[in-house]
């Protein structure tokens, strides 16, 4: 533009070379101070964007690579996401038929951390139905009752309650040397009467100087009496004389031997 002027100035009018001078000197002025004045401020713009370049190109490359990690997980989950749920099966509007039974569960119950409720107990056994019956035995001596070698019961007793059934007893005194069995059926709620009649012993009676023997109030005659066949068991004598008066004694008659009764009417 001032090159322009400069010719426009030299070819138009030589009056104002003066003046085109004064401007040229002023132009040129302007010029030689500007030029310094603009030179170092674009070296130095130069200088200041080519550190901020670098800044930013050794910064870019780690901050592109950590950018790209996070963005890759990110993107693996959000695609994941993305993919569309199947959509769920069509449900019939048709009623499904009754059942009696109850429906099978789908899906396991979580493990409850409540303990178990305890197992109830077990309801009472009803009362079982009578199965035993009752024995009465009437013996002249006190008998045990055994059951397959046990002692059951005894016949001083009123009676002794049985299972019911067929069963082999065996009743035994052994003071008097009795032993027997006996079959007997038992029956449910019943009472069985059974009836043992003991066998004899024998016994000797005598006295001095005599006299008339009872036994068991029946009259046996008069002493000396020997082998009287006597039930077994404990027995009352009386021995009786018509000056000497009357003695009293008991005698127990067994089957292991003969019994001996003597009695001497002249002591007191």
């Amino acid at each position: 533009m001032l090159s322009w002027l400069r010719s426009r100035g030299r070819v138009a009018s030589p009056n104002h070379a003066d003046s085109l001078q004064g401007l040229d000197a002023f132009s040129s002025e302007g010029a030689s101070e500007s030029e310094p004045q603009t030179a170092p401020m674009t070296d130095r713009m130069k200088l200041v964007v080519g550190a901020l370049v670098a800044v930013i190109a050794l910064q870019a490359y780690p901050s592109a690579v950590w950018v790209r990690s996070v963005l890759r997980g990110k993107v693996e989950p959000v695609a994941a996401a993305a993919t569309p749920a199947p959509l769920p099966a069509p449900v019939s509007c048709e009623a499904a038929p009754a059942t009696t039974g109850t429906a099978p569960t789908t899906a396991a119950a979580p493990p409850s951390t409540t303990p178990a409720a305890p197992a109830p107990a077990p309801a009472a056994a009803a009362p079982p139905a009578m199965v035993a019956g009752m024995l009465s035995v009437t013996a002249p001596v006190p008998l045990r009752v055994f059951l397959k070698g046990r002692v059951v019961g005894t016949t001083e007793a009123e009676s002794t309650m049985l299972p019911q059934g067929t069963h082999e007893l065996e009743f035994v005194n052994e003071s008097v040397g009795f032993r027997a069995k006996r079959t007997v059926v038992i029956r449910a709620g019943a009472t069985t009467q059974l009836r043992l009649d003991a066998p004899n012993g024998t016994l000797h009676v005598n006295a001095v100087p005599w006299a008339e023997v009872f036994i068991d109030g029946q009259r046996m005659g008069e002493t000396p009496i020997g082998n009287l066949p006597v039930r077994i068991g404990s027995h009352e004598l009386v021995f009786k004389h018509p000056d000497l008066g009357e003695r009293r004694t008991t005698a127990l008659v067994t089957l292991k031997e003969p019994t001996r009764i003597s009695m001497d009417l002249r002591k007191k």
